[in-house]
């Protein structure tokens, strides 16, 4: 089934006392190209994660957020004795420098506490479990990535059959046309001819009005065009069902479908086929608008 290159997945875990939050982003590209915002805890992570997306998705712009947060509780408060220290004699002297106004001073310990620098927060650091762990939640996020990717691919897969049918029917319409076209260019030849010489007495042969019958025939002749365009037409059915990633493929099939119904409405010579092949050139501009998001 085809799967489109535009989704979201999100994904959450827990890793001893730490929280991992991790979302992806994908919209259609013609390569695959990797965005990531990590917490800094999990930064070395990067190239690993790289290649477990690889595992996931071939083609698209994808933008993978990774939030790794620690329960406050757990993670201890220290006092920095040297910062508590420095300020404390900075008090002392403040204090010795004006004891001849006899002022009061009065240090209050949760005030001191919010000094800066005072109480130190231990950084986060990275381990190769909470990496790990990560990786992991960046899978689960994946895989609800690709199943909303798979939801919208057989929706596009089911309106790209439909303008194939409209296709299939339309070049079965020409066909039956094309026959009826030397025929009614042979009347028209005939007539005009007939009717033009006959105001200067003079005749034409059978033979003469075959010959350029034959050569109008030559000229208008779509059958090969009409069999490469359906040939086209089955190449990218199979496509669809047996390729893994066949976005590229169906995007040639595009140009080459186009190409055909461009040659067999330049050739016919005909009104009647040439609205056929513009019926049939807006349902090849419908599905490449669609094939532009397939991976």
């Amino acid at each position: 089934m085809l799967q489109s290159m535009t989704g979201q997945g999100h994904a959450s875990g827990q890793f001893q006392s730490f929280s991992i939050d991790v979302e992806v982003r994908s919209v259609n590209n013609r390569f695959l190209k990797l965005t990531t915002r990590l917490s800094e805890t999990i930064s070395g992570v990067e190239p690993q994660m790289e290649s477990v997306v690889r595992e996931y998705l071939r083609r698209g712009s994808v933008t993978i957020s990774v939030r790794v947060s620690q329960q406050q509780q757990s993670r201890a408060l220290n006092v920095s004795s040297e910062t508590l220290r420095s300020y404390l004699d900075q008090f002392q002297l403040a204090l010795e420098g004006r004891r001849a106004l006899d002022w009061q001073w009065r240090i209050e310990l949760g005030s001191v506490l919010q000094l800066p620098g005072v109480l130190d927060t231990p950084k986060m650091e990275e381990s190769k479990e909470l990496c790990d762990a990560s990786i992991e939640v960046l899978r689960s996020a994946l895989k609800q990535l690709n199943a909303m990717r798979s939801v919208e691919g057989q929706s596009m897969q089911r309106q790209l059959e439909s303008a194939l049918d409209e296709i299939v029917v339309t070049c079965g319409s020409i066909e039956q046309r094309a026959p009826q076209i030397v025929d009614d260019y042979r009347r028209r030849l005939e007539s005009r001819v007939r009717s033009g010489l006959a105001n200067v007495g003079h005749s034409v042969t059978e033979v003469d009005l075959l010959r350029e019958v034959l050569q109008f025939s030559d000229r208008c002749d779509i059958r090969e065009e009409l069999v490469r365009l359906t040939s086209h037409v089955h190449q990218f059915r199979q496509s669809m069902i047996n390729e893994e990633a066949p976005g590229k493929r169906l995007d040639f099939l595009i140009q080459e479908l186009f190409r055909e119904a461009n040659t067999i409405g330049s050739k016919a010579n005909d009104a009647t086929i040439a609205h056929q092949v513009v019926s049939i050139k807006t349902w090849i501009e419908q599905m490449r608008e669609l094939i532009q998001n397939v991976e």
